[in-house]
């Protein structure tokens, strides 16, 4: 358990880390306060709780089993008649055990994490940043005004050479404030922008009177002047969480059941709908339509019957009187609307069957990342057995390697679903359908009592591949 802990506790928080490294350009700068910090951390910790699982459980096998290898105890307790399957059978229990819970985490906790995580994201996302005025620059992030500086003191805030332009009423520059030196403070919860200026003078030209052409214009000298400002997206709102609840992975397990029944009676009545459209540019009416005989509808190498206009079908009489530039006119914008439609229904079904998939890949993934506890444990019990090797120096690179082949697996199964090019279920199973083999391998070799990684048998393998090549180059020269 010691292990384990340890390898979960940092598998964690480098997946929440590089997962939150993501957003961090949102999410800086924005002046959140602690409680949203860590609400954040825990929604996208509580969203990888099922990632960090199997390579914990495979760090914890390794060292736990490497280090007994390493003392010879699991060699002493082989010689007592007791096989490594026997041995291992606690933390095959103990695997099975968090397959469960992380089975549990996947159909419901996870699903709501993400919900959480990503409306709250939403409105940090929508919060402007703090009110940062950079000397020589234009600020204009707050609504209606304009404000640039020259200098600013980092110690006392003050700022110099403040100029403020109020654009509120959308007439221009007809209300231009400048001080030499002013300061700023932000009132208790984000309502108002207080200033306090000093020394300057403000510029502005009043709206004229009703029926007079005239234009007033003002000026007013100050030694101070408190001026405050309306300030609004400085602070976080929150959007109703409903609002995301349909977007599959903030779907627990028996909604995104219901959704993909609904996407694929969508896609039945789709193409049902396709082939209703579809009948107002191929329907022919048969009846001015007749076969040239019975052998033609009985020829095997022709696909369709051959089929010709009756000489005293009404039609023929009809067809003599039509203009051909008219009937060619007509044919080519029939035609054209057809090829229009027909991609733009294919586009719509790509779409949907992309939608389709992904829901898919979702739902199959709930099962099939929980799984990957076992075939991790599998392989770490193997590897411990073989490597005899405990700390944390080598179980540590194993690790790390297997979990680079795990979350590429994972992120390939979901492309590859996603566009097409695999099913979701595949897709899903790719780690699975890969690390399986490797640990029926690597139990083989532990039962055996393979010793893959000790030292004489690494000298012989080099020395076997350096013979190889020596053979090689010793025909080439002869």
């Amino acid at each position: 358990m010691g292990p384990f802990i340890m390898a979960f506790s940092i598998v964690l928080f480098l997946l929440v880390m590089q997962f939150m490294a993501l957003y961090m350009t949102e999410i800086a700068g924005k002046g959140l306060d602690a409680k949203t910090l860590l609400q954040l951390f825990y929604y996208a910790g509580a969203r990888l709780v099922v990632m960090a699982m199997p390579v914990s459980l495979l760090a914890a096998a390794l060292i736990t089993l490497g280090g007994m290898g390493e003392h010879y105890e699991i060699a002493a307790i082989k010689s007592c008649g007791i096989s490594l399957f026997r041995l291992s059978m606690p933390l095959l229990v103990f695997a099975v055990f968090l397959t469960a819970i992380s089975l549990y985490f996947s159909f419901y906790s996870i699903p709501r994490a993400n919900l959480k995580f990503f409306s709250l994201l939403y409105d940090v996302q929508r919060k402007k940043a703090e009110v940062a005025i950079v000397p020589g620059y234009f600020y204009s992030d707050i609504d209606g005004y304009i404000i640039r500086i020259s200098d600013k003191n980092k110690e006392s805030g003050m700022m110099y050479d403040f100029l403020l332009y109020n654009h509120s009423e959308n007439r221009g520059n007809v209300d231009v404030i400048y001080a030499d030196s002013a300061k700023m403070m932000m009132e208790p919860g984000y309502v108002q922008l207080r200033l306090v200026l000093y020394h300057g003078s403000r510029y502005e030209e009043m709206r004229p009177e009703q029926g007079v052409n005239n234009y007033p214009f003002g000026r007013t000298y100050f030694d101070s002047l408190y001026y405050r400002i309306s300030i609004s997206g400085f602070e976080i709102e929150r959007t109703d969480e409903s609002l995301f609840s349909k977007h599959q992975v903030t779907m627990i397990k028996d909604s995104l059941e219901k959704a993909i029944t609904r996407f694929e009676k969508k896609i039945v009545r789709e193409k049902k709908q396709f082939q209703v459209n579809l009948n107002t540019y191929n329907g022919l009416d048969s009846t001015l339509l007749k076969p040239l005989g019975a052998a033609a509808a009985t020829a095997q190498d022709t696909q369709f019957i051959q089929i010709t206009l009756a000489q005293n079908e009404p039609f023929i009489t009809k067809i003599n009187h039509v203009n051909t530039i008219d009937a060619l006119n007509r044919a080519i914008g029939n035609t054209r609307s057809l090829r229009s439609n027909l991609a733009f229904r294919v586009t719509e079904q790509e779409d949907t069957k992309k939608q389709h998939n992904s829901y898919l890949y979702e739902l199959y993934s709930m099962y099939a990342i929980p799984f990957n506890c076992l075939i991790f444990m599998l392989i770490g019990i193997a590897f411990g057995a073989i490597i005899r090797k405990g700390g944390l120096g080598l179980p540590s690179l194993i690790s790390i390697v297997f979990f680079v082949i795990f979350y590429m697996l994972l992120a390939q199964g979901k492309r590859f679903s996603k566009d097409g090019l695999m099913s979701p279920l595949m897709g899903a199973l790719l780690p699975i359908i890969i690390l399986t083999p490797v640990a029926i391998a690597s139990l083989y070799q532990a039962t055996t009592d393979a010793s893959l990684f000790d030292e004489s048998v690494r000298d012989s393998i080099r020395d076997k591949i350096g013979m190889f090549f020596q053979r090689i180059f010793s025909r080439k020269k002869t």
